[in-house]
């Protein structure tokens, strides 16, 4: 049996109270940044320094509007720091008493956060706040041999968990009500090296995953909180990928092809089939993440072959063609 490596996932993008944009990444360096726009939609204040080293790094929000990240330090550790008020300063780093491999965390249907994340063992584990804002748990073994997780949220409130095994095999599984208990892991049809999941605007799941030759395939739900329909081909290939929904619930995937081009491909209608073919947004990239802006504009945030990070943007909300991509000189500046 083949064992796969867990991605890397050194872009983060959250949302603060107030709608503005903030960005987290990695640079070469490990050192673990952050850059946020002055005011809603608007131009960027310019990196700081969290003051840490990462390899990989997760947001999430809080019930109260605070940014938390989540990151595995260069030893493995799961670290998290939050925002002492909404839109605010920074706590400081403390650990979450783990090791881990790959992370991502969502929110429960009562604002508390859960992370989710494989384990130095190779397992799936997970934690999660005790009250909305409030303290943590502790870590919670919830299934065996992963290397990549993604989470979604049902339309009902329920969280639900996609992970790939050692050898590719797609998993998923779902807490039996919203905030509860998990039902046990069930098998997809499919393998992988990377998944991502969306909602889309009527509120089923969609699940997409690059396999170990590129190919990107999804899956969705037949009814919002139902059983699966089956696995697709998307015909694109793949190194990365990200995917968000577009204002008016049009998901729409960007990826990142194998000459290293940054891609996207959207869906025709909220909730309907997809485009045939991906359009290039002009760059080149090693690793992209993706947010929504206040006023529904989507924006990319990638790393380039210079190692710095990127940006591109919606001229208006759910419409092309993107904004360009220009070397700082005479066009936008890098984010960090």
């Amino acid at each position: 049996m083949t064992k796969l490596a867990p991605p890397e996932k050194r872009i983060a993008i959250g949302r603060n109270h107030d709608g503005r944009l903030e960005a987290f990444y990695i640079k070469p360096d490990g050192v673990l940044r952050h850059n946020w726009q002055n005011r809603p939609n608007s131009l960027w204040k310019g990196e700081e320094s969290l003051e840490v080293k990462a390899t990989q790094v997760a947001v999430g929000v809080n019930a109260d509007g605070r940014l938390e990240i989540f990151y595995l330090s260069p030893e493995g550790d799961v670290q998290h720091d939050w925002q002492t008020e909404p839109g605010g300063d920074w706590h400081g780093a403390e650990s979450l008493g783990a090791k881990g491999r790959a992370l991502d965390v969502s929110s429960n249907a009562d604002g508390r956060l859960e992370l989710f994340w494989v384990g130095d063992d190779g397992a799936l584990w997970h934690d999660w706040q005790l009250e909305p804002n409030g303290d943590w748990s502790g870590k919670e073994k919830l299934g065996e041999n992963a290397i990549d997780v993604a989470v979604g949220r049902n339309e009902d409130g329920r969280l639900e968990v996609f992970y790939l095994g050692a050898a590719g095999q797609l998993w998923h599984d779902w807490q039996t009500e919203a905030n509860g208990d998990w039902h046990g892991a069930e098998q997809l049809d499919g393998t992988g090296k990377q998944v991502v999941v969306a909602s889309n605007a009527d509120g089923r799941l969609e699940v997409f995953w690059t396999d170990v030759d590129g190919h990107v395939w999804h899956d969705w739900q037949t009814e919002a909180n139902g059983d699966w329909s089956g696995r697709e081909d998307l015909n694109v290939i793949a190194q990365r990928v990200a995917i968000a929904a577009n204002r008016g619930g049009r998901l729409e995937l960007f990826y990142i092809d194998q000459d290293a081009h940054i891609r996207n491909l959207w869906q025709m209608e909220a909730n309907g089939d997809w485009g045939s073919d991906g359009e290039s947004l002009g760059a080149k990239a090693t690793d992209l993440a993706v947010g929504q802006n206040a006023d529904g504009r989507l924006e990319i945030f990638y790393a380039g072959p210079n190692d710095e990070i990127w940006h591109n943007w919606q001229p208006a909300p759910g419409r092309g063609p993107w904004s360009s991509i220009v070397q700082y000189e005479g066009g936008p500046p890098p984010v960090g």
